[in-house]
């Protein structure tokens, strides 16, 4: 894989901060955008596809730790009740915009976020593919992935902030 990999230790520096200046410009009082995958961290490598992630502002997510309500924002409690491992059913607890409930699914009474219909909402003219939880373009050339915002580490992922950085993977691995 490391011989498909373009540009010297300065290319990939610039190709990292250009990144980040294009992401700064892009981002906005509505969203944050990050430039993600091989590319976010400014490896050019031969077929591989630009990965951008859309992280809503208005909305916020939350597992066990109530935020202080801002009444223009959207929160969603996170489910974790009989769902895969690593999964959550986003439970809405509080919306302004009627149209959140566009991509909501009405189960016993309360309203979750229907991750299909999301992603139907952002269907367009050059973004026609569903890949995985991303959208894509019809040439597999740019995979977008539009998310919510949770402000704390959920309790699944608490040992991963945890670790050690030299526990995992092996030293042969990193070279």
């Amino acid at each position: 894989m490391c011989q498909n990999i373009v540009g010297s230790k300065d290319y990939v520096k610039r190709i990292k901060l250009m990144n980040a200046v294009r992401d700064n410009l892009l981002s906005d009082n509505r969203e944050a955008v990050i430039t993600s995958g091989s590319f976010g961290e400014g490896l050019d490598m031969k077929g591989s596809d630009l990965d951008v992630i859309y992280v809503s502002k208005k909305d916020e997510v939350y597992e066990d730790v109530k935020p202080r309500l801002n009444a223009s924002k959207t929160y969603y409690s996170m489910k974790t009740d009989d769902v895969k491992p690593g999964c959550t059913q986003l439970l809405l607890k509080y919306t302004c915009c009627q149209s959140v409930f566009y991509f909501c699914e009405e189960i016993n009474g309360e309203h979750y976020c229907s991750s299909a219909l999301f992603k139907e909402m952002f269907l367009c003219g050059f973004l026609e593919k569903t890949h995985g939880p991303c959208l894509a373009d019809n040439y597999g050339m740019v995979d977008y992935a539009n998310c919510f915002h949770c402000k704390s580490w959920i309790s699944t992922a608490k040992q991963w902030v945890t670790r050690s950085s030299n526990a995992w993977p092996s030293y042969d691995v990193k070279q």
